[in-house]
């Protein structure tokens, strides 16, 4: 009886640990699967395979950010650079905690944008 106990504690530990290293390197985990990974997977198996490929990758990073109340920001830091600065922003507040109004303006546009002017 005991060493079923045992054998559950200690799946349930590796399990567990097996999630902290996905959650904390699947940024560098996503990159991969998007790029060499997915060209793979397009030689072999279609163009169509490479998307659907890079589309769960995708979906599996909203629902991540969704549990962490992550978002991710590309700024420009002068209106001259020609790169954008990622930042990613963890909120204290929910989904179902912001406020309507915002959520129905993402629903109708599909996406919410805030441009940002630099004043000299």
């Amino acid at each position: 009886m005991w060493h079923i106990i045992g054998a559950v504690a200690a799946g349930l530990v590796v399990g567990a640990a097996l999630v902290v290293v996905l959650n904390k390197f699947w940024d560098d985990i996503a990159y991969w699967l998007n790029n060499t990974a997915a060209e793979v997977v397009g030689r072999r198996l279609g163009f169509n395979a490479k998307r659907n490929m890079q589309r769960a990758v995708v979906k599996i990073g909203r629902t991540r950010d969704i549990l962490r109340n992550a978002a991710t920001i590309l700024t420009k830091r002068n209106p001259m650079d020609s790169y954008y600065t990622k930042v990613t922003y963890e909120t204290e507040a929910s989904v179902y905690q912001v406020d309507e109004g915002i959520l129905e303006a993402i629903e109708e546009k599909g996406e919410l944008v805030n441009e940002f002017r630099y004043d000299n």
